[in-house]
């Protein structure tokens, strides 16, 4: 089972269109999945990469990405149909970037590429966004987390996405499906609001660390994350910092923080309880992460060394 520490990151990869100052669009490689695995692969964790890529020019783009960031994208399918498109309006720190997405005739559209048994090549599983949910895609993945269970951790980040994935009664029961398979779950205060309309977004979360996770936590802008545990609440304030742009934070978000578990052997078989010190030093890490995330143009993850130099280690 996974002797290098693998960590197996399912979920789309597009491209962004980023609106410029005039009427013009910057294409960005992007994909929830995609910097997810990115953003381990640049933090030095031993990551592959399950999702479906087009054999086009901007499919080559994204293959060559995820090798320059050291990813092993060979749990991947290709697809000789075009990559997917999502166009990006800017947000703020407090509300995020807003996206419309075109999946329909892409390489988006076709077979999971989770079908194969993976837990005797990795020790985690993490999917994510509208991939872990959309039809038969999200239901290959919601068996394999399935069939994670006792073999390896999992981790679901639902990402949602309101003009893409169902209204929110047909949604809910499928997010919260996975969640209580998950080892590990990370959402945003903008999911809950969504999710639970009405519901205080931690009342929620603390709901969620009820279902099952051994940790769920909550990312929330520029007011940093919270995390819910044994019954626990830890809060991680954000840096002051000079937003560039939100596109990818969340991602490097959870890609930090399934990094710093990593460091502290917590990932892998059946996962453990983690302790109130552990929480803390991963959401560090993990908001650290982000902070820097949007101090850049699109989505472009930090090195470890980068981290490091804002957290003063090194």
């Amino acid at each position: 089972m996974g002797s290098d520490g693998l960590v197996l990151v399912s979920g789309e990869a597009l491209v962004d269109l980023i609106p410029k100052e005039d009427t013009t669009y910057e294409a960005v490689l992007g994909g929830s999945g995609f910097n997810t695995a990115i953003g381990l692969g640049r933090l030095g964790v031993p990551t592959g990469y399950a999702s479906r890529l087009s054999s086009d020019a901007m499919g080559e783009a994204l293959l060559a990405e995820l090798g320059a960031s050291n990813v092993d994208a060979g749990f991947s399918l290709v697809d000789p149909r075009p990559s997917p498109l999502a166009f990006v309006t800017r947000g703020t720190a407090a509300t995020g970037s807003r996206y419309s997405f075109y999946l329909g005739a892409t390489a988006y559209d076709g077979p999971s590429p989770l079908a194969d048994d993976w837990t005797d090549r990795a020790i985690h599983l993490h999917i994510g966004s509208f991939m872990a949910t959309d039809g038969a895609l999200g239901e290959a993945a919601l068996d394999a987390l399935r069939r994670a269970a006792g073999r390896a951790t999992t981790s679901y980040d639902p990402n949602i996405r309101p003009f893409v994935v169902p209204p929110r009664a047909e949604t809910l029961p499928m997010v919260e499906a996975r969640v209580a398979l998950s080892t590990v779950v990370k959402a945003s205060e903008e999911d809950f609001d969504w999710l639970y309309p009405g519901t205080p977004p931690s009342e929620a979360a603390a709901r969620w660390a009820g279902l099952g996770p051994k940790l769920v936590v909550m990312t929330r802008g520029g007011s940093g994350a919270e995390a819910h545990f044994r019954g626990e609440r830890l809060v991680q304030p954000a840096p002051t910092i000079d937003v560039v742009d939100t596109v990818g934070a969340g991602d490097s978000f959870m890609a930090g923080l399934l990094a710093a578990m990593a460091g502290d052997g917590a990932l892998g078989g059946s996962g453990r309880e983690p302790s109130e010190a552990e929480v803390a030093r991963w959401l560090l890490f993990a908001v650290a992460c982000s902070a820097i995330t949007c101090t850049r143009q699109g989505a472009q993850p930090p090195t470890r060394a980068d981290v490091g130099k804002v957290l003063g280690l090194g």
